[in-house]
């Protein structure tokens, strides 16, 4: 399908692309303007090297090829996704927002759970992590399982944890769940950067675990060259640091 011109220009126009030409060029333009044969332009050359390095950076940091470079070693530590039956789906929260509606990565895990529901890949749904401190303030999950129940999930088949508040907490409070009811295989539903960890954490509880991606289409599809560079970009690269961070600290402390 073709894309309209109009969207190309936007994306383009509103890209850390053309802000940060607009940038190098003004740095350009005031060393022209205050540079002559009696002034040594020491100042605007300073400028200049100061708005080039700057430039070089938020260029490189706001390039979507760069994302893929960091994320790579996460990629490839990362479990394949299976569809598999299982005694369970398990799907991790990833926060809400005050009013308790699910964040953008929440709805695409939902999403996900529901659709392996629908297809009878496992009887029930147990939706994990209500707390979502440090990123939002603390606020039970209300929005994930309207979203399963507007795909067609029975209440009656969902389950909510909502005391667990970070991915080792998951795991104990799903163990709990799992143990009470007697359920031993789950269908484990996250995005991809942090199915490692969070799988890593089921398993060493003793759950048997298959890894679902959440966000397996965005995995398919590449990045247009209009949108290789993307504000966006510096969101993904807190996330992916995020879970970088999280790993040492959970490996260090013998969480996985």
């Amino acid at each position: 399908m073709p894309v309209p011109l109009k969207l190309v220009i936007e994306f383009v126009f509103f890209s850390p692309f053309f802000f940060l030409l607009l940038f190098f060029l003004f740095g350009l333009y005031s060393l022209r303007n205050n540079s002559n044969k009696f002034k040594k332009p020491k100042k605007s050359l300073f400028l200049l090297k100061s708005l080039t390095g700057l430039w070089i950076l938020l260029l490189i940091t706001s390039n979507v090829l760069f994302f893929h470079a960091v994320d790579l070693p996460l990629k490839l530590l990362t479990p394949k996704s299976i569809k598999q039956n299982a005694d369970a789906i398990v799907v991790a929260s990833a926060g809400v927002l005050e009013s308790g509606a699910p964040t953008d990565a929440s709805t695409r895990r939902a999403h996900a759970a529901a659709e392996l529901f629908l297809e009878k890949w496992a009887p029930l749904v147990i939706v994990t992590g209500g707390i979502t401190d440090p990123y939002l303030p603390p606020s039970s999950i209300k929005g994930i399982p309207i979203i399963l129940q507007g795909m067609g999930v029975p209440h009656e088949k969902i389950i909510i944890e909502n005391r667990s508040s970070d991915t080792f907490q998951n795991g104990i409070e799903t163990k709990k769940i799992l143990d009470q009811k007697g359920l031993e295989s789950i269908l484990l539903v996250s995005h991809d950067y942090h199915l490692f960890r969070l799988t890593s954490v089921f398993q060493k509880l003793g759950i048997h675990v298959f890894p679902y991606y959440a966000n397996r289409r965005e995995l398919e599809s590449s990045t247009p060259w209009w949108k290789i560079f993307d504000w966006e970009n510096f969101n993904r690269l807190r996330t992916i640091a995020h879970e970088y961070i999280g790993l040492i600290n959970y490996k260090l402390s013998g969480k996985i």
